[in-house]
């Protein structure tokens, strides 16, 4: 997160504080017309003093209903964040905060996070992508790094009738699934 989107966090979140009951809601994204299916990794940041704080990274949908075969275009709206779409299994899904901290303690976010050869510390992954079935999203293992700002495409590979379940292993309260026609 950026100092000018905490300052502006703050500043409105002082502001609404005034006003009991009254939390700040980040504007909706704006649409962008595209021929490619898309899937977008928003963010967002509420504050209130002395309450709490709330990370909004998130996928821009729940469920997204692609049909096989077709690209994908991945865009990263988050500046400054990092973000994976990772295919996992249903049940590697964190339901829980303390499924959220087992994701990378002997998880899933651990094993993909060492797949992709993370670096301690900050730094991009030396294999951004991970390709564990066929070419493009198929298969649980398969995972794709977008830096802050960046946008990619990939093809949906995976056969007509599946599920694919997905999440960021950086940040594994971003969830959501593909549903394959």
């Amino acid at each position: 997160m950026t100092r000018r989107t905490l300052g502006a966090a703050l500043v409105t979140a002082t502001a609404l504080a005034a006003t009991p009951g009254i939390v700040a809601a980040e504007p909706a994204p704006q649409s962008e017309r595209t021929t490619k299916p898309s899937i977008h990794m928003l963010e967002g940041f509420s504050f209130v003093p002395n309450r709490y704080m709330q990370e909004k990274q998130r996928f821009n949908k729940d469920i997204y209903s692609l049909k096989s075969g077709a690209t994908i275009q991945l865009k990263n709206r988050s500046e400054e964040e990092p973000h994976t779409l990772s295919i996992v299994s249903r049940s590697d899904v964190p339901k829980t905060p303390r499924a959220l901290g087992g994701c990378f303690e002997g998880g899933v976010c651990g094993a993909l996070l060492q797949a992709h050869q993370f670096p301690q510390g900050d730094g991009d992954p030396a294999v951004p992508l991970l390709n564990k079935g066929a070419p493009g999203l198929d298969v649980k293992g398969d995972s794709m790094y977008l830096k802050g700002g960046a946008s990619k495409s990939v093809k949906l590979s995976a056969k007509a009738g599946s599920t694919l379940s997905f999440i960021c292993i950086l940040h594994p309260w971003m969830q959501a699934k593909i549903t394959v026609r």
